[in-house]
């Protein structure tokens, strides 16, 4: 017999209890009956225990503390019971086996919960190498006889234990007609970040944002910041998940189902337990839970769930702090920052899993605004959000918002409304927040196609409200053609709208045929495309579109990828206007006093290493990603900042006499930061050496051989023997089954690699 309890809500993570020690007996004590140590078997589980029963008129007995220790729950009755006494439970006994097995219903017992499919796992600690990495992107294009040439810039250093120091830049080179050959390099942004992983938290200093909320705007400052950063931990769950509770009375397969997909398959010892589904971001659906005892019976419990991200699971905080001065003029001044200064604070907390509470306070410059929020799941697929702030100099601002997800069908409403006198940090800088900013939307999931219509509307102080509303569709026909079309109307302008009606097939895994019609404010253009993209892993890729209209035209451009970067060439034509261009992107890294070129790297690297071993191919993730250089080395730029990234060698490739002592291995790189992975291959002499007597016969089979540094090996057919790890001159010994000895000399040839065959040598009797 099953018993089930279905949840939804998240709750504490139980561990499972250590077992206490086996009851011992006070000798001062004496009992009337046989005293009897048995092993316990509790509802088909082995409990591992030696529990001391006393067998009295046919039955057998225990003290309370025992049976609690069985996990029996605890009663105001403190003297000794008898198994035969306690209702519904059936036990019997194995005298052979001294082995006791009992049989009682679950809700006699006081289990521990065994946890499933848990969600979490702890990381390996994040390491780092020191080092120097510049990433670059350069583009130039000319046509109708002017050019242009720009430049992007990163350069990083990083060392482990004092983070990542970055600058970015941009240089600009363009010509015109009047003054030739124009522009100058800005800086972008200029930060320090240090992170605790083990906290979940960085530092920042320099460039960077204040926190924000959605109903606050976040502000580009300079100073220093430091707060949550669960990206940190990304093994972490930070949204509430929704949880099964059952009870099995017998040891059983469990088996967990999302939206008839298969999530997890395990087995669960007799007594309760927590299976925790994972579902998709924002994903409303129904799970399923199969539990099959030893028997083949199967019990199966449905129960819906939801799951928002916008939530917190309870008790988790996220929150941040930040401090500086504004940044004005990016992208055009590298140096202009407002005189005054501004402070930002935000918090989020997890309530429960049904209730996240959100705070935003700024101040600066005269401006300051503070306000709450929450957002909140009533049940089902519904989620409410409100929120409430009110500005220096009297000014309010409020938001409601509302989100049904269902399987079939999704809808959310959400507005923003302020009066005149609400100003933030950021109006101070640039244009103030909107009086007005509404948005709804209704989509609809039948079978292959989607569709739904929107509706949005913005107002600003002094201005007309702006109103937006659309219809798409789009339905995959089969046979890799998918076909799809909007519709958008600007309802203060009739002649504003626009209509686009396109098809694409997929030809291949990789490539893509499209057509599409747009008409747009009384235009009409066509465009057919077809591209087959760069591949992840790298290689060559192309792109060709021809365009109709009053500004038709076409482009075509081919791309390649590679270990060392990425260069893209093409031409286009728009109307009379005809230009080439290319683009090239990649790194330079310096590290371990080496420098290599690598395709442009955002995340986390490694810096593979075999000790000088050249051509062994490196695998991440088990798929191949290159071979080691000359030197050794091979630098592997696709790994995941905290996450584990599983780094290899194919031993297969090694010669003979090569000798790893590992050919795997897991690494975790901090952000933005390389990490050096040694896999030592040592060279050993070795060979299969030909010993025969001194009548030129092949020593017998079984011979036993001991060189002169102690190494003992067998002669097999043909007197052949493997030796290892050999000096330069050997000497070898030999007992032959009838117990004499022979003696031969060993010179391992120069330069001999790859287990060279040496001999026959002969093994000359000793005296």
């Amino acid at each position: 017999m099953l018993a089930f309890e279905a949840g939804a809500a998240h709750a504490t993570t139980t561990e499972a209890l250590a077992v206490p020690p086996p009851p011992t007996v006070d000798p001062r004590v004496r009992t009337v009956g046989e005293d009897l140590y048995l092993e316990v078997v509790l509802n088909g589980s082995a409990t591992g225990r030696l529990v001391h029963f006393v067998r009295r008129d046919g039955t057998l007995c225990a003290t309370p503390a025992d049976l609690r220790g069985l996990g029996f729950a605890s009663g105001a009755d403190e003297r000794e019971q008898c198994l035969a006494s306690i209702p519904d439970l059936r036990y019997s006994y194995d005298v052979a086996r001294q082995q006791v097995t009992i049989d009682v219903p679950p809700e006699r017992l006081s289990l521990p919960t065994t946890v499933l499919n848990r969600p979490e796992r702890s990381a390996m600690k994040a390491v780092s190498g020191t080092g120097l990495l510049l990433n670059y992107d350069v583009y130039a294009a000319h046509g109708d006889g002017l050019g242009n040439v720009s430049g992007y810039a990163e350069l990083r250093g990083f060392s482990d234990g004092l983070g990542v120091l970055s600058n970015t830049s941009l240089t600009r080179r363009y010509q015109t007609r009047e003054d030739g050959w124009r522009g100058g390099t800005v800086r972008l942004d200029t930060q320090w970040r240090l992170a605790f992983p083990d906290r979940a938290q960085a530092l920042t200093v320099g460039d960077t944002f204040t926190g924000y909320l959605s109903w606050t705007r976040a502000t580009r400052i300079g100073g220093i910041a430091y707060g949550s950063d669960f990206a940190l931990q990304p093994y972490t769950v930070t949204t509430p998940l929704p949880q099964f509770f059952g009870q099995a009375t017998a040891p059983s397969a469990v088996e967990l189902y999302v939206d008839g997909v298969r999530q997890y398959s395990g087995r669960v010892p007799a007594g309760p337990f927590q299976l925790t589904a994972v579902p998709g971001v924002d994903q409303a659906g129904q799970a399923q839970v199969v539990l099959t005892d030893a028997l083949g019976r199967s019990s199966t419990v449905t129960f819906p769930f939801y799951s928002a991200r916008q939530l917190l699971r309870a008790g988790l905080n996220d929150w941040s702090v930040e401090l500086g001065k504004v940044r004005q003029g990016y992208g055009i001044d590298s140096f202009d920052y407002a005189s005054a200064p501004v402070v930002s604070g935000t918090w989020r907390r997890g309530v429960d899993d049904r209730l996240t509470l959100e705070s935003h306070v700024e101040a600066g410059d005269g401006r300051g605004t503070a306000g709450a929020g929450a957002i909140w799941n009533p049940g089902g697929a519904h989620l409410v959000n409100g929120s409430y702030a009110v500005s220096r100099g009297g000014g309010a601002q409020y938001g409601l918002g509302y989100a049904w997800n269902g399987r079939y069908v999704n809808a959310s409403f959400d507005t923003v409304r302020g009066d005149a006198r609400y100003r933030d940090v950021a109006a101070g800088y640039g244009s103030p927040p909107p009086l007005v900013s509404d948005r709804a939307l209704i989509g609809f999931n039948v079978r292959d196609t989607s569709f739904g219509a929107n509706l949005v509307r913005l107002r600003y102080a002094g201005q007309e409200a702006s109103r937006y509303a659309g219809l798409f569709l789009l339905r995959t026909l089969g046979g890799g053609i998918s076909f799809n079309a909007s519709y958008n109307q600007n309802l203060d302008d009739a002649a504003d709208r626009s209509i686009f009606v396109g098809v694409t097939v997929a030809l291949d895994q990789r490539t893509t045929w499209s057509t599409s019609v747009q008409r747009d404010r009384g235009h009409t253009a066509g465009i057919v495309d077809a591209s087959r993209p760069i591949d992840g892993d790298g290689g060559f890729g192309w792109h060709v579109q021809g365009r109709g209209g009053a500004d038709g035209g076409g482009l075509g451009e081919v791309g390649w990828l590679g270990n060392r970067g990425q260069l893209t060439i093409g031409a286009s034509t728009m109307g009379a206007s005809t230009y080439g261009y290319a683009d090239a992107n990649g790194a330079v890294v310096l590290m371990g006093g080496h420098a290599f070129a690598a395709r442009r790297i955002d995340d986390a690297f490694a810096l593979v290493t075999t000790e000088g071993a050249a051509d062994i191919p490196v695998l991440l993730e088990n798929r191949r990603t290159g071979v080691t250089d000359a030197r050794g080395l091979l630098l592997v730029s696709r790994l995941n900042a905290y996450q584990d990234n599983r780094l290899g060698i194919d031993p297969l490739d090694l010669p003979a006499d090569d000798r790893v002592s590992r050919v795997e291995t897991i690494v975790a790189p901090a952000d933005r930061s390389g990490v050096v992975v040694r896999f030592p291959i040592r060279r050993v002499r070795a060979a299969s050496v030909i010993l025969v007597d001194g009548r030129g016969q092949p020593l017998p089979v079984g011979a036993r051989v001991v060189t002169s540094a102690g190494e003992e090996a067998f002669v097999g057919y043909d007197g052949l023997v493997y030796l290892d790890d050999l000096p330069g001159d050997t000497s070898l010994e030999a007992e032959l089954p009838d117990h004499t000895r022979c003696r031969a000399q060993l010179t391992y040839p120069k330069g001999a690699r790859d287990l060279p065959e040496i001999g026959p040598l002969t093994c000359r009797s000793e005296p």
